[in-house]
């Protein structure tokens, strides 16, 4: 069996077996439903240009409609004229919440509430409706006398104009990275979980007579990955639905961006986060020691989702920028600011192009631990153990071709000058460029045992 087919077939019982795990799709549930109900909620709560509904007996009554819309487009409110019978129907229609007003032979009548906006915009309509007619009787057409008294708007100098989407922007986000913090946690739990289920029940040792280790590991994290992925595509599109059906005036314009972000930043978070998971998992040989082990990566997951408040209040602070080009937070970070701060598609690419290194990295250094200590049983193993358990040959091995660490050192160097240190992607690729030589540097003096 090729190597393609290996990973295919390990990924595709990894997807399955999750699925049909009951704590998965009651994880999902919950989150399909937390997700719809937070869009509907957000759209129910900012139901857009408020509307005042007026129910209008006879036909002096319904001549005051035009008038009736004027005065409230005056006032930035929309108008619903609601023609009804006679007076039972009116007072029924008023009792039931249909209408807010009744214009019945020039008498205003209400449920309870005199000094609502839609009583005074009545008033001022019928006294519009009277000064038509004097204009009309002094010899103006109709549509010369309501341009008369047409209100002619003022402009209005706006300091802030996106103020209010922002404050919706934010409050997506707040949404975004608490969904795409637990969806990393959970899933990345998940990877762990699997890992250390099959060492316990030493399934691994039967799985390891027909699937090499990598190729165990890849189609472990690929399996589990893509799941994650549908579930949370699937609940970013329901909620984004939900909130359409409900009405969609409570989402920012840069709603369908957000959600492109979270489930973009998911797979290149998960890619990062789910090797550190594996390799963990791989550590203990009892389920029980699986939430000690995973904690420093839990930590680094917290410190992500902090660092992602934190920019909200302030995506283009100096710690922001740089925080958004460092692997562990970028996956929290970068969504935040594309959104909210001033990050163009060079610094994207950048944030991008970094992560995946530090993930290919650290795939090579979880692959080395994952192989030397799945079939370890016994107490936890600790990661300097894991790490020297290859003796020197594998320890050269985790390293990265000098090659790599060359181009990485070059790139980095070159596009931090042409960044400029005045900027912090321009520090960031600087540093990176510095460390890269400093690696290369090593690789290529350190002395090599014969087998390296």
């Amino acid at each position: 069996m090729s190597a393609r087919r290996e990973i295919w077939e390990v990924a595709r019982r990894e997807f399955v077996e999750r699925w049909r795990s009951r704590a998965m799709r009651v994880s999902f549930g919950i989150l399909l439903g937390l997700v719809v109900l937070g869009a509907v909620v957000a759209t129910v709560s900012d139901k857009g240009t408020p509307t005042d509904d007026f129910g209008l007996v006879g036909s002096r009554a319904v001549a005051l409609a035009p008038a009736l819309r004027l005065a409230d487009q005056a006032d930035g409110r929309k108008a619903r004229i609601h023609r009804l019978r006679d007076r039972a129907a009116a007072e029924r229609a008023l009792g039931d919440g249909d209408v807010d007003i009744v214009l019945l032979d020039g008498r205003l009548i209400v449920e309870e509430d005199r000094t609502s906006p839609a009583v005074g915009i009545a008033q001022r309509a019928i006294a519009a409706q009277r000064t038509v007619t004097r204009l009309q009787a002094a010899g103006l057409t109709r549509e010369q006398a309501v341009a008369a008294i047409a209100p002619r708007p003022q402009p209005v100098e706006v300091l802030e104009p996106g103020a209010r989407d922002r404050e919706r922007d934010e409050g997506m986000l707040w949404v975004g990275m608490l969904l795409l913090f637990t969806a990393l946690i959970v899933y990345g739990q998940s990877v762990a979980s699997s890992v250390a289920e099959e060492k316990s029940s030493r399934v691994i040792e039967l799985l390891l007579t027909t699937v090499a280790p990598r190729r165990l590991l890849a189609g472990k994290i690929l399996g589990v990955g893509a799941l994650g992925v549908a579930q949370l595509a699937v609940a970013c599109a329901a909620g984004l639905i939900g909130a359409e059906i409900a009405g969609g005036e409570g989402l920012p314009p840069s709603a369908p961006e957000t959600v492109a972000l979270v489930v973009a930043w998911f797979i290149l978070g998960f890619a990062f986060y789910s090797v550190a998971y594996a390799a963990l998992g791989a550590l203990v040989s009892r389920q029980e020691d699986l939430e000690a082990t995973t904690a420093p990566v839990n930590v680094l997951l917290i410190a992500a989702y902090l660092g992602a408040n934190a920019a909200i209040q302030d995506p283009d602070g100096t710690w922001a920028q740089i925080a958004a080009f460092l692997p562990p937070l970028a996956p929290l970070l970068v969504p935040t600011r594309v959104v909210l701060g001033d990050m163009g598609a060079i610094e994207l690419l950048a944030a991008v192009a970094v992560e995946v290194v530090a993930t290919i990295l650290l795939i090579r250094a979880a692959a080395a631990i994952y192989e030397r200590s799945i079939l370890r049983t016994g107490a936890p193993i600790s990661l300097r153990s894991a790490l020297a358990a290859g003796g020197a040959r594998g320890r050269w091995r985790i390293h990265v071709p000098t090659t790599v660490l060359q181009a990485v050192a070059v790139a980095g160097l070159v596009g931090g000058v042409i960044a400029g240190t005045d900027r912090p992607l321009g520090v960031v690729l600087i540093a990176t460029g510095l460390l890269a030589t400093v690696l290369y540097q090593y690789g290529r003096h350190r002395p090599r045992t014969p087998h390296g």
